[in-house]
């Protein structure tokens, strides 16, 4: 019977989900890098389920099992690009898929100059966040420039990195897809909570089923394989005139809210994903 590992640094709900389905099919071990070392290099199992929250922290563990030859869900490199939204953005324009305008400010005047370009109101977004942190809307260059020099004095070089992006008038909503193994999944609704544009779970959104049609499984699942994602999130918007434009993808995603929306369980059709790439 084949060996995993969950990798956590904290156990949530998604990862209780993934200890029970993948132990129907193998021998699991739940490993904690805050308190387990990892030798680099060294094998012990045939698959890991990556999950720390950290992007590092996830990218550095993904890293660490693939030297030994581990099957690693997700890639050190796929964590990296989704985990940078500046990375993920430059994959899915490659790959022709449609995004926001958006742009790279490395400092205030780049900032104002890509607001000029775009039109107010504009999202200011560092590379590196979730659940919604450091994302925020400037109407006015007065607030733009307020914000970029506030953002110039954080401390690490990715926040103080900005994308410059169009306001999308998306109703305070967004749709959320979940791919596993080049598989459309399903998708759910994100609605924001009253006086708050955006759409995170995290920031109280309540979720709904989506149908998706056609178009929205083509960009979906192109967009999990520009990253290289074997189990993504993607957060796509919906605009009148462009139709879907891919937001976000998550390489290490939750899916709680998915689950409780839809009645599809994600861990489930994972642990048969990797199964099923274990005996090739």
């Amino acid at each position: 019977m084949p060996t995993a590992a969950i990798v956590v640094d904290v156990v949530r709900l998604e990862e209780q989900m993934l200890l029970k389905a993948l132990g129907e099919y193998m021998n699991v071990n739940m490993v904690n890098v805050r308190s387990r070392a990892l030798e680099i290099g060294i094998d012990g199992f045939d698959a890991a389920v990556i999950r720390p929250i950290s992007m590092y922290r996830a990218a550095y563990t993904a890293a660490s099992f693939e030297a030994a030859g581990v099957f690693t869900v997700n890639s050190s490199q796929t964590i990296m690009t989704a985990g940078d939204k500046l990375l993920a953005y430059t994959q899915l324009a490659a790959a022709r898929i449609p995004i926001p305008r958006s742009f790279y400010a490395a400092d205030v005047d780049a900032a104002l100059e890509a607001a000029s370009r775009l039109g107010y109101p504009v999202v200011v977004k560092a590379p590196v966040g979730s659940w919604g942190r450091l994302v925020s809307r400037a109407d006015t260059p007065e607030e733009l420039e307020q914000l970029a020099r506030m953002r110039q004095e954080l401390p690490c070089s990715q926040t103080r990195s900005m994308i410059i992006q169009e306001y999308l008038d998306s109703g305070s909503s967004d749709i959320r897809c979940i791919v596993v193994a080049g598989t459309l999944l399903g998708c759910i609704k994100r609605v924001a909570q009253n006086g708050e544009w955006r759409s995170n779970v995290a920031l109280g959104a309540r979720t709904e089923v989506y149908k998706p049609d056609p178009v929205l499984e083509d960009i979906t699942v192109r967009a999990a394989a520009a990253v290289k994602g074997f189990f993504v999130s993607i957060d796509v918007f919906e605009d009148d005139e462009r139709g879907y434009l891919v937001n976000e993808v998550n390489g290490v995603p939750e899916f709680k809210g998915f689950y409780r929306a839809t009645g599809i369980n994600p861990a489930r059709r994972l642990a048969e994903a990797i199964l099923e790439e274990l005996k090739h």
